[in-house]
Parts: structure tokens; sequence; C-alpha cells
């Protein structure tokens, strides 16, 4: 069996799971519910009855099926507004006897109308790319909780203007790059010395794309390289290779941290080229960091590469003290 086939088998078996725990749990809140107020399963039963009674109505006359559906809808409509009053008393919400879907598209089922839904290519991604923890870490770095106030508000002389007020214009541009995800094509090029938030403001864009339903895979740049290495020299398996390269140019977004801390090489580089390339010529975006200037990119890759980051990436340029060195300082 290929890799990609396991993988697709782990991962129907856990929608296959979390559907099981979906069920279980509705059963367990219905019968709680019913056995507080016995009245709310009478309604439900009451909608049920009174639904098939209307239809066999409308079978026996067609001709009065206006007046009979709207007296269904009338009826119904009643029985459903007790309920929901019955449920608020009790402190539920109008959903508590639906099932709570992790992904209400798909029903967690991973496909919709035989598509794959996105939540099970972002599954196939993080299982591919041991990635699985990013939703973890966006929980707690995301624009909602990137702190402003931890840049130093002094002008610096040689920019020209202060950490705060450039971190304000790199905040918005990263938002409205989200914002305009499918409406502007753009490219995000962050670069500046460490501690700066860089990787932070790559997880807040992370979530909120995923949060949008688009699919993202976050690299480090010596992750993408292990990636890019697998690809060219694993000769065992074709498929898998094919596999590795179509999700680095077709992801909705891809995200690479810490370019130019990896080992490169001539062959990698030009494979990197390639993917910025395609990715630009079929209008998917991608975002890079680094700790190197566009300037200093060009001693440790082609002159081909660096001029097209520079001539169609938005630079974003970090300056100022080391926000992570800071908070150490603070903490002791």
């Amino acid at each position: 069996m290929s890799k990609k086939a396991k993988l697709y088998k782990t991962v129907l078996r856990e929608y296959e799971e979390t559907r099981t725990q979906n069920e279980h749990e509705l059963t367990k809140r219905r019968n709680e519910i019913y056995h507080i107020c016995p009245r709310i399963e009478e309604i439900e039963k009451e909608i049920s009855l009174t639904s098939i009674r209307i239809a066999c109505m409308v079978l026996q006359k067609p001709e009065d099926s206006q007046l009979l559906l709207k007296k269904l809808q009338k009826a119904i409509l009643k029985l459903k507004q007790e309920k929901n009053n019955l449920l608020d008393d009790l402190g539920f919400s109008e959903n508590a006897l639906q099932i709570n879907y992790h992904c209400k598209n798909c029903k967690d089922t991973g496909y919709i109308d035989n598509v794959l839904c996105y939540c099970m290519k972002q599954k196939l991604i993080d299982l591919a790319y041991d990635q699985s923890n990013i939703k973890e870490i966006v929980a707690y770095e995301n624009f909602d909780t990137f702190n402003l106030k931890k840049y130093d508000r002094e002008e610096n002389k040689q920019e020209g203007w202060s950490p705060y007020e450039n971190m304000q214009k790199i905040f918005n541009t990263c938002q409205t790059f989200c914002d305009d995800f499918d409406i502007t094509f753009k490219n995000l090029f962050l670069y500046g010395g460490t501690g700066l938030g860089k990787t932070f403001l790559c997880n807040c864009i992370a979530k909120e794309l995923l949060d949008k339903g688009k699919t993202v895979l976050y690299m480090t740049a010596g992750q993408l390289f292990d990636a890019i290495e697998k690809q060219q020299f694993n000769n065992e398996d074709l498929e898998e290779k094919e596999d590795i390269m179509e999700d680095l140019l077709t992801v909705d977004l891809l995200i690479i941290d810490d370019l130019g801390t990896e080992f490169s090489t001539i062959l990698s580089s030009a494979k990197l080229f390639h993917i910025i390339n395609t990715r630009m010529l079929t209008k998917k975006q991608i975002v890079i960091s680094t700790n190197l200037s566009p300037n200093k990119l060009i001693d440790q890759y082609s002159d081909r590469l660096v001029s097209r980051i520079v001539g169609s990436y938005i630079i974003l340029k970090f300056f100022g003290n080391d926000i992570r060195q800071k908070n150490q300082e603070n903490s002791i």
C-alpha cells in the first residue's frame, strides 16, 4: 500500500471515530434532556407524527397540498418554538438535540458531493508533513493575541520611525493579506533580526486562513529542503515523489519560515525557484520569513530567485529589540 493510500485510510478512520463520538455525545445529551424534561421528547415525536399525517393527507387530497403544507409549517413552527423555550429554560442551546459537527461543510465525512472537503485536505497535509501541532500553536499565536505594546515607540534614527509604528504597518499588511486572500494575489516576504515577531505573524496568518477554510502548508526552510531532497532522491516510490511536489505547488498557502538557516545546494535552490515561480504563475500565495535581507539572500541563492522575490513580493522589514529576549527578562 502506498504512503498516500495509508494516509487516506488513517484520515478516514479518524472521521469515522469522530462521527461515532459525536453520535455518542448526542445520545447522552438527548437522554439527559429527555430525563429532565419529558415534554421535549413528546414534542419531537409530535413533530414527526405531524409531518407524517400531513404527508398522507397531501397524497389523499393533492388539490389541497398548498393549504396542508402551510398548516404543517404553522404546526411545526409552534412546536419548535415551545421546544426551544424549554431548552432555553434548561440552559441548553437550540442546537442541543443536533449533532455537533467538527466540520459543518462535510458533516465530518471528509467529502462534499464526492469531492474532498478542505478539512480533509488539511488533515492529509498535517499527517504527511508532521505539522498537526500548528493548530495548537495558533490557538495562542494569532492576530487577537499579538501585542503591539511590546515594541518600542522611540524613533529609530536609521529607519526614520519607531519599531512600534513599523509593526503597526506590518500587522495591518498581514491582516489585509488574509482579508483579501481570495480577491488579490499577493506574496509576503518578512525579514529582520531574531525575536521580532516574524514567526508569530506567520502563525497569525496560518490561523486566519485555516479559519477561512483554506489549506495551509507551514514548513521551516529545513523541513522544506528535506522534502525537496526526499522528492528528488526517493527512487522507490514515484507516487510519493509526485505527491510531495504536488502539495508544495497546489496548497492554498505555503509558508516558509526561517529561510536561509538550512543547508542548501544548487539542486535545492533550483527546486525552490521552481516552487516559487510555479506558484506565482498559478496565483498560489507564499509567505516567506527569514533573518536575511534580500541582499544577503543573494549570497546563498541565485540572483534569479532573489529577483523573483523582490519583484513580486511585499517586502516587510522588521527592526528593533529582541521581543523574545525582553519577554524572558520580564519573566525572571
